[in-house]
Formats: C-alpha cells, sequence, structure tokens
C-alpha cells in the first residue's frame, strides 16, 4: 500500500520502506520483487544518515546479490554492513551480517574466512540467547564442516542444530537442518537417503509458502546435481519426490 507513494515520503522513510520491501520479496523467494525493490533502494544508500539504518540497507544488498550470482558482490557489500554494525552495539544484525559473511566466503571457497565469521555469529547468538541464530550458526558450521571433511564434528553440530531448530518450531531453520544433513549423508556414501532428505527439505519448504535464501541456492542446486549423477534420474526422481 506503501511502494506507490514512496517518492512523496522524506528520504529516510523511503530508504527504510524500500529496505522493507527488498528483505521481505527475498524471504518468501520473489527474486523480481526482490531485485526491483533493490534498484529503488541502492541510489538512496548515500543520503542515509542513520548508521544503523545504512548498515541494515547494505546487509539487504548483500542478501540479494547472489540473486543474480554475484558472490562477489554480495561479500564485499555484507562486510561493508558487519564494519558499520560493530561500532553499534547491535548483536543481532551484527550476527546475521556475519552468517552471511560465512554463507558467503563458503559458497566462493574460502573455508577460513567462513569459520572466523561463523564463529563470531555463534558467539553472539549463544551469548544473546538467540536460539534460532544459535542453530542456524552450527547448521553452517556443520556445512562447512562436511565440506572439510570433518564428518563426525559436522553431525554432531548438525544434531545440535536440529534440537534447537524443532525446539523453537522454526520451519525454516529445519528445512536448512534436512538440506546440511543431505550434504552429510553424500559425503557419507548413501546418495539415496541424501536424495530423500534434499526431497524433505524443499517440500517443506514448498507447503510453508517460501524458498531457499539466495546466498545458499548454489550450494543446494550443486549438490542436487552431483546426487542426481549418483543415482541417475530415475532413482534421483523416486527420492527426491518420496522425500517431498
Amino acid at each position: 500500500q506503501l511502494l506507490p507513494v514512496a517518492a512523496s515520503l522524506d528520504p529516510q522513510a523511503r530508504a527504510e520502506l524500500e529496505w522493507a520491501a527488498t528483505v521481505t520479496a527475498n524471504e518468501v523467494g520473489d527474486d523480481a520483487a526482490a531485485l526491483a525493490a533493490r534498484r529503488r533502494l541502492e541510489p538512496l544508500l548515500k543520503g542515509i544518515q542513520d548508521p544503523f539504518l545504512h548498515a541494515i540497507c547494505q546487509l539487504a544488498m548483500g542478501w540479494t546479490s547472489p540473486i543474480t550470482g554475484d558472490f562477489d558482490g554480495a561479500l564485499r557489500e555484507v562486510s561493508a554492513s558487519l564494519e558499520e554494525l560493530r561500532g553499534q552495539d547491535e548483536p543481532f544484525f551484527t550476527a546475521m551480517a556475519a552468517f552471511t559473511a560465512g554463507a558467503a566466503e563458503t559458497a566462493l571457497g574460502r573455508p577460513d574466512g567462513a569459520l572466523q565469521h561463523l564463529a563470531v555469529m555463534r558467539d553472539l547468538a549463544d551469548r544473546f540467547y538467540y536460539t534460532w541464530l544459535a542453530a542456524s550458526a552450527r547448521v553452517q558450521l556443520g556445512t562447512l564442516a562436511v565440506v572439510q571433511g570433518r564428518l563426525d564434528q559436522a553431525r554432531e553440530l548438525l544434531d545440535e542444530a536440529l534440537d534447537l531448530s524443532l525446539s523453537i518450531r522454526i520451519i525454516r531453520n529445519v528445512t536448512l537442518c534436512l538440506a546440511a544433513f543431505a550434504q552429510l549423508a553424500f559425503a557419507e556414501g548413501d546418495p539415496e537417503r541424501a536424495a530423500l532428505l534434499a526431497g524433505a527439505a524443499e517440500g517443506l519448504r514448498r507447503r510453508a509458502g517460501f524458498s531457499t535464501w539466495p546466498m545458499l541456492r548454489r550450494g543446494e542446486a550443486e549438490l542436487a546435481a552431483q546426487i542426481r549423477q549418483a543415482l541417475g534420474d530415475d532413482r534421483f526422481g523416486q527420492a527426491f519426490a518420496a522425500g517431498s
């Protein structure tokens, strides 16, 4: 209702509105709307006077850059947001920015940097009792452990993440756990179970009405392609459909 009159608002209010439009569209998986809102938000950045609003607008830019495959740009934008947030005593969004930076560095094949950022996120989430962020941190740390071949540690982290996610009944966290367990199953040599788990994650997302965050999509797509190659189209399709 507000977007058609956005041009009549003062610059600060307009930036806040376009931030909300960008983040909402990104959360529900409406890529076209997210990119359109991002294009409207970008020229407003220089005029934002409020340090907090400027930092989270930079974060929204980083959340949406992967829609077009620009992971390097996403990391630059998120790193700028993280640097701005560190001096603002804002633990929640600092943790969110650290999570996004870790996910971007994982996607870019930079495990050391990812580990540092995810450790910051887990520390903040645990210290301030942000349970859903604590669960998300463990999912990403578990995923990174799979990539590095530390499978026992990965399972321990993902078990913790799933327990936390079920305790707070947040569906998105559960789907993140299922997708990560699919990656672990594939690494352990069980592609059929991996397909089942990947299907379960996708089916649950579909019923809940959201999609994978852009930052995580490439990794999930690459895993699905690897599982399909291992099983063949028919077996993969059957296991994925059963999971869904």
